[in-house]
């Protein structure tokens, strides 16, 4: 993946927003080759889940007991949603912490390389499809909105990108955005700052 460029030593060398909460969640941004060409690999959330019904978002969820630290929670998640093999992803670092919603869970993005040409197989209890988008396509300002929303007094920035049916936005496109500004050709906004007015939350 030449187009990864210098992103390992990028992640590593800024000065990355990890905060504190009462409950932590981690979520896996995984990169793989498509016909040659990075691609991020995405989910569409099941009907059969407790929040956020439909929505696209990375592989991911709450931190357990068994979870050693963020990429322990993010890869065994990976796992269990979309059948992803832990020792297939190689970890390049971590981005900025968001909170959800309400504050109380705070989510570390893990961005992974993923090796080969893997199998995924969805746990249908969480996940109704998985997929994957060019990262040249979502570094293309055109196939990008933005739209501004008042949340709790405050307005705030909301991107979506629509592609194949599915629409990118909320905290997804949030991560999404901060690793194109890591990468070569940028990203197509400024990495918004601060907690997106809807995310997922376990």
């Amino acid at each position: 993946m030449k187009r990864l460029g210098e992103l390992p030593g990028r992640l590593a060398a800024r000065p990355r927003q990890a905060l504190p909460a009462p409950r932590r969640a981690a979520i896996l941004v995984p990169i793989l080759d498509v016909d040659d060409a990075p691609s991020l690999l995405l989910t569409r959330r099941s009907q059969e889940v407790g929040s956020h019904q439909g929505q696209v978002a990375f592989p991911g969820g709450r931190m357990e007991p068994e979870d050693a630290d963020a990429v322990a929670n993010a890869l065994r998640e990976a796992h269990e949603e979309v059948g992803l093999d832990p020792t297939l992803v190689e970890v390049l670092g971590l981005l900025d912490d968001i909170p959800t919603v309400t504050g109380t869970t705070m989510v570390t993005p893990v961005v992974g390389r993923v090796v080969g040409v893997p199998r995924f197989v969805a746990q249908a209890s969480e996940v109704a499809r998985i997929f994957t988008i060019p990262v040249v396509e979502l570094q293309r300002v055109d196939r990008w909105q933005q739209r501004g929303i008042s949340w709790r007094g405050q307005e705030w920035p909301m991107y979506y990108f629509d592609h194949d049916g599915e629409t990118l936005w909320g905290m997804s496109a949030y991560v999404t955005l901060q690793l194109l500004s890591l990468l070569p050709g940028g990203s197509p906004f400024p990495p918004p700052v601060g907690r997106p007015p809807s995310s997922r939350t376990d």
